[in-house]
């Protein structure tokens, strides 16, 4: 069988290749690999270039500024808005205060909230929020009554109504000009405080490699991890500063028992950031992108992330163009020309290289567009009801500091989390099939590049070090079980047979406990994780065996910056005096490139941790491989992502979808995160010892080329009912002192009602449930409904 077919055996192959014939046909078949457009464009162009372009399909997608700002946009443009930034007063002009000498806390304050109240109103998109989580992270609900408090001491006025008189503000960027009163701005090189605008995406750069394994941290949306990255470092004395520290890392490292002390420490982690006023927020500010619905020539099903818009990895998979059932054209307008390096490592972090790399790349994990959560991709998921800790095996393995050889973690060693990953391989663009080796890799990556030990064979490269922080923290061992065969049938002699490895991942902290959080709803006591729970994905995803690259294209960038050919990381580069490693636009870097894989191709070479998987003659077919591809198509850039890089110059790229056989994921896997749908309150019965809700819930309905949203009452959930859809009541219960006491969710009862118990809640006083109900995961701007609740003494 050729290289490319290995792994996958076929059973009626001649009849699924037909198959695939009779769909660009127009006819349907039940399973195709990869994703809706056969080819993908991006060009750079500017807003009024897009804007030209718009009727005659040169762009069906723009990101970057809005393109019709100067006025209305056409008929056939769909506006999407996500959390584009905060607006951010902070006092860091010499004495903290202004001139007349009030510097202390409560005058910062009360100065804080007299200049966010008369802050300019009317600007579009802007959004006065004195508090920095906002209705579009998925910890909202955690925090709404204490965003109604900040705003309720906004509107009251601040206290001292001379507060602020004399402040002299430095406004930062044209919103903060926009909406600064004219007698605060300073004049000259003097001020008090800066009022300035902060991009959403400088929070949620991405804190792991992005080798398809580790890209971000797993709370990147959530508001407590950001509004810790939005106030680390400003104006805060010494105790604040720890105590914020300390509960910032015993949410990173699950110190926490239960869900509700988990939620008090988010709302303790803002409260301490906030205090004093050194920085405060005075809102956030929403962005428009959009996309061409024309009926023709335009595209639907659009995944779009309520945070980064549509720089996520969901949106090469769903969208699709009208006019083809599959196949077609896309064609992408990116307002800046690509200047970030070509290389998973360091570089795509531009708004072009993120884009060409979301659709190249191929993580094991995809972030949720609008929610916190996490949505299997590349891997799936298993873990064991663990009470306290685990034994680790003593053959399990993990990589040595500064060499990343792997070695037995020996016997009497515990764990406190345990996950049993299942691994879905496909092939490389290159033809080679993913095999142990790759997906075991990037651990001993992190360890080789992240941190220095006996023997380092390579230069530590700082940026590296903070990106791999928190995989070498968590990891305390694997073990690679068995390889299982896993039968997709499809009926008719038509099945596929894929080698499946089987890993056994143990981490030395948890988040969280899955089956104590579970309580009546069983599935979670299955074998498989409920995707719709945000907490157990949250820990699966820190340290997932898994990769995009081969590895021998992870060991060509390693030999290349440690011989000094070129850096990962553009700081490192300046540093060193050479190229920030390109694998595709730099001729010069690629020819010794070129030269050094073949040189590692003579020698068979295979890093000494993979050895004991990869033999010589296995070495020298992969380099081989990958010199091949080079020859054909002018670069190293191999993944097994659903897209490969085809073509480009200086301001393009064109991609070319990867429809290879072995490629486990097909046309409609994530067309539910298209449509973000959302649930209301109806009805209220407040019975004292509970509380019940009825709800209405939106739904799709499609009519060939059209869709609209339709509102209807909810019933009880029925066998038909997709997972995907269920519809939760997630709730928090704060006591009279402002604590919670209880969090959790709810599932429909049989007669449709979402039914709260409160009989347990015993300590006298007033008590305020908050509740807001998701549909699929979907919890960005919900309807927040507060209920009170009272417990009389001795009741």
């Amino acid at each position: 069988m050729p290289a490319r077919g290995r792994g996958v055996t076929l059973i009626g192959g001649a009849l699924f290749l037909a198959a695939l014939q009779a769909a660009q046909a127009g006819h349907e078949s039940p399973f195709y690999p990869s994703f809706y457009p056969q080819e993908i464009r991006l060009d750079t162009l500017d807003p009024a270039a897009a804007a030209v372009g718009w009727n005659k399909a040169r762009v069906h997608v723009y990101v970057g500024a809005d393109p019709f700002s100067g006025g209305p946009p056409p008929a056939d443009v769909v506006t999407l808005r996500r959390l584009h930034s905060f607006l951010v007063l902070t006092f860091d002009g010499t004495a903290g205060g202004h001139p007349s000498g009030q510097g202390s806390k409560l005058d910062r304050c009360a100065v804080a909230s007299r200049i966010v109240g008369a802050l300019t109103p009317g600007i579009v998109d802007f959004v006065i929020h004195p508090y920095p989580v906002t209705p579009y992270h998925a910890d909202y609900l955690h925090h709404f009554d204490l965003a109604q408090q900040a705003r309720a001491r906004i509107a009251a006025g601040g206290g001292d109504g001379d507060a602020g008189r004399s402040i002299r503000i430095r406004a930062r960027g044209p919103l903060a000009q926009a909406l600064l009163p004219a007698r605060w701005r300073a004049q000259g090189r003097e001020w008090d405080a800066t009022l300035e605008e902060i991009d959403v995406n400088q929070l949620e750069a991405a804190n792991g490699i992005a080798l398809g394994a580790w890209s971000a941290p797993p709370w990147v949306k959530q508001g407590w991890f950001q509004a810790y990255r939005l106030f680390a470092g400003r104006p805060q004395d010494g105790a604040a500063r720890s105590a914020a520290n300390t509960v910032n890392q015993r949410l990173l490292n699950g110190e926490y028992r239960e869900p509700a002390e988990r939620v008090n420490l988010e709302r303790s982690l803002v409260s301490t950031l906030i205090a004093g006023c050194g920085r405060t927020v005075a809102g956030f500010r929403l962005k428009r992108e959009h996309f061409n619905s024309e009926y023709s020539n335009g595209v639907e099903n659009v995944a779009f992330d309520s945070h980064s818009g549509f720089e996520s990895p969901l949106f090469a998979r769903t969208v699709k163009l009208k006019d083809f059932m599959w196949n077609g054209w896309l064609r992408l307008g990116i307002a800046t020309k690509p200047v970030t390096a070509w290389n998973p490592v360091g570089g795509f972090s531009d708004a072009f290289g993120r884009m060409l790399w979301l659709a190249v790349g191929d993580p094991a994990f995809l972030p949720a567009p609008h929610g916190g959560n996490w949505i299997p991709n590349r891997v799936s998921v298993n873990s064991k009801p663990v009470a306290a800790a685990v034994a680790i095996p003593g053959d399990a393995v993990r990589p040595q500091p500064g060499t990343g050889l792997l070695l037995p973690v020996g016997n009497g060693r515990i764990a406190q989390q345990q996950f049993r990953y299942s691994v879905r391989l496909s092939a490389f663009h290159h033809g080679i099939h993913t095999g142990v080796a790759d997906i075991i890799y990037p651990y001993v990556f992190a360890f080789r590049w992240g941190t220095e030990g006996p023997g380092a064979s390579g230069a530590l490269d700082p940026s590296v070090a903070r990106s791999t922080a928190l995989v070498r923290e968590w990891l305390a061992g694997f073990k690679v079980v068995r390889v299982e065969e896993q039968v997709r049938d499809y009926g008719a002699d038509l099945k596929f047979s894929y080698r499946t490895p089987v890993v056994d991942v143990y981490l030395n902290h948890r988040l969280s406990d899955p089956w104590e959080r579970s309580g009546k709803d069983q599935r979670l006591r299955s074998l498989k994780l409920d995707p719709r729970s945000n907490d157990p994905w949250e820990d699966a995803s820190i340290a997932p065996p898994w990769s995009t690259l081969p590895w021998e294209v992870i060991v060509l960038m390693e030999e290349a910056v440690r011989r000094g050919i070129a850096a990962f990381t553009q700081g490192e580069a300046q540093r060193r005096g050479v190229p920030w490693l390109d694998l595709a636009r730099d001729k010069e870097t690629g020819k010794r490139l070129a030269a050094l894989a073949e040189s590692l191709r003579l020698e068979a070479y295979r890093p000494d941790a993979l050895k004991g998987l990869v033999s010589a003659d296995e070495a020298r077919e992969r380099w081989t491989a990958l010199a091949r591809f080079h020859a054909q198509h002018g670069h190293f850039l191999v993944t097994n992502g659903p897209y490969r890089l085809e073509s480009w110059s200086a301001d393009t790229a064109v991609l070319q979808v990867f429809r290879d056989l072995s490629y486990p994921v097909g046309l409609g896997t994530f067309d539910y995160l298209a449509f973000p749908l959302k649930a209301y309150v109806s009805k209220v019965e407040n019975r004292g010892a509970r509380l019940e809700m009825r709800a209405d819930v939106e739904r799709v309905s499609k009519f060939q080329r059209s869709y609209e949203i339709l509102r209807t009452a909810l019933g009880p959930a029925t066998r038909d009912t997709d997972e995907r859809e269920r519809t939760e009541c997630r709730y928090v219960i704060v006591d009279p002192d402002g604590k919670v006491v209880r969090t959790g969710s709810e599932t429909l009862n049989k007669s449709g009602r979402f039914v709260l118990d409160l009989e347990k809640l015993r300590a006298p006083g007033r008590y305020h449930v908050m509740t807001a109900l998701y549909v699929g995961g979907n919890s960005v701007n919900p309807e927040i409904r507060v209920f009170e609740h009272r417990v009389a003494s001795g009741s």
